[in-house]
């Protein structure tokens, strides 16, 4: 493992903080005139040069300053940063902005997305859950036709899913009473736990003696069939990464497009997100999957009675603030989750 001294990592510090807040190769005038007056620039420079050698890191061109590698970023989040907490204008603004609105969970972490956005000034994402992990609240039936019939969904938290099922001709009291049925039987358990039951009560003695139960469950199963588990994902302020004057190369600009329209990628990172509790700060290697390996991704999974169910991040340059973007994930997840816990 990378060993530093004190004033190596005060000097490493005080480069990632400049070039944060400009943007701009640091060089060791400034360092020694703003953040290290008791070092002379050469004493600066020569840190910076042997900094260099270890991969911190490099100089864009022989006149330049330096500019911290991924590595750099990495070793400043795991030995040196100094996190801020959260300021008090920001939680009263998430708190009181996620009591509003309805119930509807895509509702409330649509606000989500839009808060973590504004607050950071980058592009926020958040991954919502599966349709499985919801609890059951009804399911409605509707005759559209001889051969088609609408599914109606609602989970307790106020989702609401639609589609389109193919079956025999069925009059709409016989569908009424099939839904109540099913509303009947599994109001309060999972979506998941609900398809697994009535797998199970179609191979049940009832069903060979009951033609109701059997006609609803079959048609519960097809229902429940016809609804994609696929996730799915916000993604809001994605002008605040394109107006970054890192992007200013037309070629960069088109591959960090595509990134975002490869939706599934973005995905597979979200979800490796929740088999580690807590916020991770994802840059370098870790985002080059979607061709963003000069970004990085600061996310938590948020829960719901301490299972994850899904997971939220901010997404910007790789010379993000770190020290207040990570409390501003951490904060927006444990909302989510304390809300989930009331709600879903």
């Amino acid at each position: 493992m990378l060993q530093l001294t004190d004033r190596d990592k005060t000097i490493l510090g005080a480069i990632i903080l400049e070039y944060v807040a400009t943007g701009e190769p640091v060089g060791s005038r400034i360092l020694s005139r703003k953040y290290l007056t008791t070092l002379s620039p050469a004493t600066v420079r020569n840190i910076m040069a042997d900094l260099e050698d270890l991969g911190l890191l490099y100089q864009p061109h022989v006149s330049a300053g330096r500019i911290p590698t991924a590595e750099g970023f990495r070793f400043y989040l795991n030995d040196i940063i100094e996190l801020r907490a959260l300021p008090r204008g920001d939680k009263s603004l998430i708190t009181r902005q996620m009591s509003q609105g309805t119930g509807d969970i895509r509702d409330v972490l649509r606000r989500a997305s839009y808060l973590l956005s504004q607050i950071s000034q980058n592009a926020s994402i958040i991954l919502l859950p599966k349709l499985s992990t919801f609890f059951f609240r009804r399911i409605d039936f509707v005759r559209l036709d001889e051969s088609r019939i609408m599914v109606i969904l609602v989970s307790k938290a106020g989702m609401v899913y639609n589609s389109i099922v193919y079956g025999e001709d069925l009059s709409q009291d016989k569908l009424n009473t099939y839904a109540n049925y099913l509303n009947e039987k599994y109001i309060n358990v999972t979506i998941k736990k609900m398809r697994d039951g009535l797998l199970k009560e179609m191979t049940g003695e009832k069903t060979k003696f009951d033609s109701l139960v059997r006609d609803a469950i079959s048609l519960g199963v097809t229902a429940l069939d016809g609804f994609e588990d696929q996730p799915d994902l916000f993604i809001q302020g994605k002008d605040a990464v394109f107006n970054n004057p890192e992007l200013m190369d037309l070629g960069r600009l088109r591959d960090i497009v595509n990134a975002f329209e490869d939706r599934g990628r973005i995905v597979r990172i979200l979800n490796k997100v929740l088999e580690i509790p807590g916020v991770r700060v994802l840059l370098g290697e870790d985002l080059e999957p979607i061709g963003m390996d000069d970004f990085s991704m600061v996310a938590s999974g948020y829960y719901r009675k301490d299972v994850p169910v899904g997971s939220l991040g901010v997404l910007g340059p790789i010379r993000m603030d770190y020290s207040r973007v990570i409390p501003l994930v951490g904060y927006m997840a444990k909302v989510l989750s304390d809300l989930l816990e009331e709600e879903v």
